[in-house]
């Protein structure tokens, strides 16, 4: 998925490449958001730790493509905290130990991967 007119982005005075962090981004939302389907089809409450965690990723990966869109200055810290957050949601799918759930941990590590280059520019 290409992000029209989106080649890079200043963050701090460097110039990145952003379209893999905003597909990423997007893809990782997604996995988040049917994960949290998943579990409340097999009766997980809404305010469990596991869908609290989703439902923050989900909602900060929508954030991060909006920051990195609008070349907003708040774009670098949306991205860290994706990082930060990605990883421990990889982390949690990945030790799940449900063969579903190992998607999730990809996608997450994807973002996370992504997000990345744009911590150190």
């Amino acid at each position: 998925m290409e992000v029209a007119g989106m080649s890079g982005v200043r963050l701090g005075g460097a110039t990145v490449d952003i379209n893999q962090c905003i597909v990423a981004s997007q893809s990782c939302q997604a996995s988040c958001e049917a994960a949290m389907k998943q579990l409340v089809a097999s009766g997980m409450r809404a305010d469990s730790e596991p869908m609290r965690l989703l439902r923050q990723c989900a909602e900060l990966c929508d954030l991060n493509v909006r920051a990195l869109r609008k070349d907003s200055q708040l774009s670098r810290r949306t991205a860290t905290l994706c990082f930060e957050l990605s990883n421990q949601v990889a982390r949690a799918a990945w030790l799940d130990g449900n063969v579903a759930s190992h998607g999730l941990a990809r996608d997450a590590l994807r973002l996370a991967r992504a997000c990345r280059p744009l911590l150190f520019t």
